[in-house]
């Protein structure tokens, strides 16, 4: 039996070889995971010479075979913009045409455009068109080199300052953001309810309190037509509903809400979230369904996790943020609430969409896809208007507590005006701002926060640093920061531990800008202060010693008079207090794990 079976080819495929010719398909498709086609180009419509169309084809297919649909698309529009170039330039026939010298003239092509509203171009959409047009040229120079015949090559670094001609974007300030998000909490509140009532009018067999009988038989029969989703308005011309009593209850937006998500109450938890997270527009609209985690050590805090698109090469930047979840409002309770008006929407969803948070049924198409970025610019405008018509109600009826109208803003302001915010709040650390918004580099996060505020910011810290170093030497306080009442470690007077404190109380008011009976806000960072807690065990003693020899370097290495007005008190402390508790049979096994600590830095 094994004699007759026919001998299987183990061989593997190889690939085509460079010279082989070019495939007459000028329509490029993209499939997603499932199959189902995602994006379809017809480069011929670009009215390029057929050679030049079939070689941007092959190499539009197979280079961008596994790109984000955004990508695909930015990646059709260069090509666009090229052919428009050539066909401006007429200089271009065949691939023979295509050349170096033909990228020089399609740069400075590119330099004299204008965009609609007539400004020119700026360097980062110039670079960005390039460098689509280079990706397709390097691909088919390193896979078929026979299809270009003339060398072709694009400058190194076209535009070199490309990242520093970004315009300043407006930045909302604390009130503005406070006011937007109780706006997005009382949309959400009401959605909610509605949501809520049309459950309760889906699941009872009597009609619930405070609904009419003609709203309850509406609704039900609603959910039947396209399972618990509303139905086109043919659809349900065909299935003959009274059109007067869908207008009478408000129309089929409002109808909509009784069922699940609509695109108008999706806006506020968009920008709630935004807020929350500080997420870039885009990559929020891609939250997936399963981007809760517990927190590991915080029984009531619950991590969001989210992909971000260039977060990083081949391995992602994780973007995520914590949030107490007892509090009424924070991402977990919206994203949970999400969840639930989404629900019915799943099955109708294609199966690369099914796991997305942000899924709304267009009105356009009938299908249920997540939202777009472009639907969420539109609905800002409606939703301030609505805002705004409440909080002027709210203004005539309570003018002694008086409502800040919503300002007329976008999303893309959003993640901006929270960087500022967490920058200002956290007295200037860009640091703790790049955690915040999940940055590589802080010079990422520097654009983010760059405006008149932060630079406000920034001078007043440098200006208080200078004063605080002029203090120190001279021997006189900064009693600028005192008359601020901003509590900063006071270097200019005389201190018993290093950047640290000379009391016995910690309730005296000794530390600058606090009054006595004020507790210390620096209260355990002394070595001397009564609130510090040492355990006694070898590690924290191995810790102390580590310490002890770091003074006594230093002592070796400083002016003497120095060493004895700044760090002798401690040194004393240190030896003659502290380590006296710890007993004579920890220090060998202290002194073995002070070994392997790392050694501590130079005190100056």
């Amino acid at each position: 039996m094994a004699a007759n079976r026919a001998k299987i080819d183990r061989r593997l495929m190889t690939a085509s070889g460079a010279g082989k010719a070019i495939g007459s398909d000028s329509v490029v498709v993209f499939h997603d995971g499932w199959g189902d086609v995602v994006r379809r180009y017809d480069l011929m419509t670009l009215a390029l010479p057929n050679d030049v169309t079939y070689v941007f084809a092959d190499a539009f297919r197979h280079h961008h075979v596994a790109s984000a649909p955004n990508t695909q698309r930015a990646c059709w529009q260069s090509l666009q913009i090229f052919a428009r170039f050539a066909g401006e330039d007429r200089g271009i026939a065949s691939t023979d045409d295509l050349n170096t010298a033909t990228i020089g003239r399609y740069i400075l092509w590119l330099d004299q455009q204008t965009t609609p509203a007539g400004s020119p171009r700026s360097l980062s959409a110039r670079a960005n068109l390039l460098s689509y047009l280079r990706n397709l040229v390097n691909w088919t120079k390193r896979l078929h080199p026979s299809r270009l015949p003339q060398r072709i090559d694009f400058p190194f670094r076209t535009y070199p300052n490309r990242n520093n001609q970004h315009p300043l974007r407006g930045r909302l300030s604390e009130d503005q953001l406070k006011a937007i998000l109780r706006a997005c909490y009382e949309e959400i509140d009401a959605a909610w309810e509605r949501f809520e009532l049309g459950q309760q009018i889906l699941n009872q067999d009597i009609v619930p309190a405070g609904v009419s009988a003609d709203l309850y038989r509406l609704i039900r029969d609603l959910a039947q037509v396209s399972d618990g989703v509303i139905a086109a308005q043919l659809t349900l011309i065909g299935h003959r509903f009274n059109r007067s009593i869908i207008t009478r209850h408000g129309g089929l937006r409002t109808l909509a809400g009784y069922l699940h998500l609509t695109g108008e109450a999706l806006l506020p938890f968009y920008v709630a979230l935004a807020i929350q997270t500080a997420a870039n527009p885009q990559a929020l609209i891609l939250f997936r369904r399963d981007c809760q985690r517990p927190h590991p050590l915080e029984e009531f805090r619950v991590i969001v996790d989210w992909d971000k698109g260039r977060a990083g090469d081949k391995l992602k930047r994780a973007q995520r943020r914590s949030f107490d979840r007892r509090r009424r409002y924070a991402a977990p309770n919206l994203i949970d609430k999400l969840l639930t008006m989404t629900a019915p929407l799943v099955p109708q969803a294609s199966l690369r969409d099914r796991e997305h948070l942000f899924l709304v049924k267009s009105e356009k198409t009938h299908t249920v896809a997540p939202v777009s970025l472009s639907t969420i610019t539109h609905a800002v405008a409606g939703f301030v208007a609505r805002s705004n018509e409440r909080i002027a109600i709210w203004n005539r009826a309570a003018p002694e507590r008086p409502r800040t109208l919503l300002p007329d803003f976008a999303a893309m302001l959003l993640r901006g005006s929270v960087a500022t915010e967490h920058y200002q709040a956290s007295g200037g650390d860009i640091v703790h701002v790049q955690k915040v918004l999940n940055h590589v580099s802080v010079t990422t996060t520097e654009v983010y926060v760059k405006g008149p505020r932060t630079e406000q910011i920034r001078r007043d810290i440098v200006a208080r640093l200078q004063r605080l170093m002029v203090g120190w030497i001279v021997g006189e306080a900064d009693t600028h920061a005192i008359q601020r009442d901003i509590v900063a470690p006071e270097l200019a007077t005389r201190a018993t531990a290093p950047f640290g404190h000379d009391c016995l109380n910690p309730r005296a008011g000794e530390a600058p800008g606090t009054q006595v009976g004020q507790t210390c806000p620096h209260i355990g960072g002394c070595l001397r202060c009564p609130g510090l807690v040492i355990p006694i065990d070898a590690p924290h003693l191995a810790r102390i010693l580590r310490a002890k020899e770091a003074f006594e370097r230093s002592r070796e290495q400083l002016d003497p008079l120095r060493w004895e007005l700044l760090y002798a008190p401690s040194y004393r402390i240190l030896v003659r207090d502290i380590l006296p508790d710890f007993p004579d049979a920890l220090h060998a096994q202290a002194a073995v794990l002070a070994e392997v600590l790392p050694r501590l830095p130079a005190l100056e």
